[in-house]
């Protein structure tokens, strides 16, 4: 009976210490994949956040874990996103290791930045740059660029069309990408011959490549010149489209930031 019994204990102990292991092994490799979810979750809700007409970005002045799950927790509210306990988590967990866990500055952490001279933030969009006038491209100019990006790429377009007061479609104006990590900008009415080395173009909305000026056929439309950092080089996609772009972006988005100016006839 003893030999019995200390084989019974023996067996236990076994069996304990493998579920003991088989849990360790479980929150180890759920990180990642939590991870994971909540950066897909993330991108996923970005890339239609124009269209929504909320700005999704994190505010950097939080600093704490519980700041940035209140800022998820807000987004969805404003998007109206059915996201439960576990997804808000998950989301939470990426966006606060991607901007300040292992940052020095925490909460100040360098953020893609995009800008132009012809017009600011919200401002008009001046007729030279426009299908009434030159329909010249505007310079753009970008930095904060992640260390970790391997391309960016370029969307314009244009959410109202044809009526902001009954808009049905989003019209898109320029399609660029695997433009190189290291470019700062465009200059003005740039052609295809002076886009930097390896960048490759997607088709607009008129089903050609290049740039095309705002032309609103009715009132004051929005214009999102929209700049993606991501963590791969894309393959050629042979004149993609924006939605095939962006399907080839999706999980690759390190960062992206968008600049919005409007036009009227």
């Amino acid at each position: 009976m003893k030999n019995m019994s200390d084989t019974i204990h023996k067996i236990l102990l076994l069996v304990f210490a493998w579920a003991l292991s088989s849990i360790t092994v479980g929150v180890a490799s759920a990180e990642p994949d939590s991870l994971a979810r909540g950066r897909l979750l993330y991108e996923n809700h970005c890339l239609v956040c124009h269209e929504s007409q909320v700005h999704i970005r994190t505010n950097h002045r939080v600093h704490s874990p519980e700041g940035v799950r209140q800022e998820v927790i807000r987004w969805a509210g404003e998007l109206h996103l059915p996201w439960q306990a576990d997804e808000v988590r998950d989301v939470t967990g990426y966006l606060y290791q991607r901007y300040y866990r292992d940052d020095p500055r925490r909460g100040d952490p360098m953020s893609l930045t995009l800008t132009s001279n012809a017009f600011t933030q919200d401002g008009a969009i001046p007729a030279r740059y426009t299908c009434t006038d030159a329909d010249r491209s505007p310079a753009l100019n970008w930095s904060g660029v992640p260390d970790d990006a391997k391309s960016l790429a370029l969307i314009v377009d244009d959410p109202d069309a044809p009526d902001p007061q009954a808009p049905r479609m989003t019209w898109v104006h320029w399609v660029l990408y695997n433009l190189p990590p290291d470019s700062q900008g465009l200059p003005e009415a740039v052609t295809a011959a002076q886009l930097p080395e390896g960048t490759l173009e997607g088709l607009n909305d008129w089903k050609r490549t290049g740039y095309g000026g705002p032309c609103p056929p009715i009132g004051r439309h929005r214009y999102f010149f929209k700049l993606y950092a991501l963590d791969k080089q894309l393959p050629d996609l042979k004149h993609p489209t924006k939605q095939q772009l962006e399907q080839a972006m999706r999980g690759h988005i390190l960062d992206q930031i968008e600049l919005m100016g409007t036009y009227q006839k």
